[in-house]
């Protein structure tokens, strides 16, 4: 909280890169939302219209008076797109970098500052670029600003829980950082309740199936041996 204070005494407009049913940013967007006047969450989507993900951004909408959702692609799907990840590439697509998104969001909004959920606790590579920012009370010399650097996941979720706010949408109960993203995990979890979801994922990644398609095959065959 008294990161979010600094960065509160130089603006009264808060920008946060907002992942929807993420634990991170529904925490952060609590906090946010409670100390500036205006929350501008950029939810940046792989795959836009995705129906479990629409009660998080009518939540953030609906719960806070002050919450303005804009939505943008994900910089790691031009890379999909650009390299033929479950789909045929597009050599002709130039990805962008996530400093080039920042800029664009910093020229669009105004704001130096934004905010983001990063933890040190989600993964190797996370942990060691929080900690270049530890002397500069993780707040970087481009305006990024990471409050939760130091939290782990069972605090953000205690938070969550204390403060009654909505709960976060698993994919992987054993990961330790949740998102959305093209896995078989996913996938069965997409096919298996979201149907139009699965479908949505297919059309844009049409490939991906095969994991679908290799799993029920070990399956069938791990079946038949157990029945040998």
């Amino acid at each position: 909280m008294q990161i979010i204070q600094g960065i509160r005494e130089k603006t009264d407009t808060a920008v946060l890169y907002y992942s929807a049913g993420g634990k991170d940013s529904i925490a952060l967007l609590d906090m946010l939302a409670g100390m500036f006047n205006k929350v501008i969450c950029y939810y940046m989507y792989l795959i836009p219209d995705l129906d479990h993900v629409q009660p998080y951004i009518k939540w953030a909408k609906t719960k806070y008076n002050n919450v303005e959702i804009r939505q943008i692609k994900h910089f790691q799907r031009d890379y999909y797109d650009a390299c033929g990840f479950f789909r045929e590439p597009n050599i002709s697509i130039k990805p962008r970098k996530i400093g080039e998104i920042e800029q664009a969001v910093r020229e669009e909004t105004g704001i130096t500052y934004a905010f983001s959920g990063m933890k040190g606790v989600d993964g190797y590579m996370k942990r060691m670029r929080l900690k270049k920012f530890a002397k500069t009370g993780y707040v970087t010399d481009k305006g990024m600003v990471y409050p939760l650097a130091l939290w782990t996941n069972k605090e953000v979720l205690q938070y969550i829980n204390q403060k009654n706010l909505i709960k976060p949408f698993v994919y992987d109960a054993g990961a330790i950082s949740q998102g959305f993203t093209i896995d078989l995990k996913t996938l069965l979890l997409m096919r298996n309740s979201y149907p139009n979801d699965y479908m949505r994922i297919l059309n844009v990644f049409p490939d991906s199936e095969k994991l679908i398609v290799e799993y029920e095959r070990a399956q069938n065959k791990s079946a038949g041996k157990s029945r040998n």
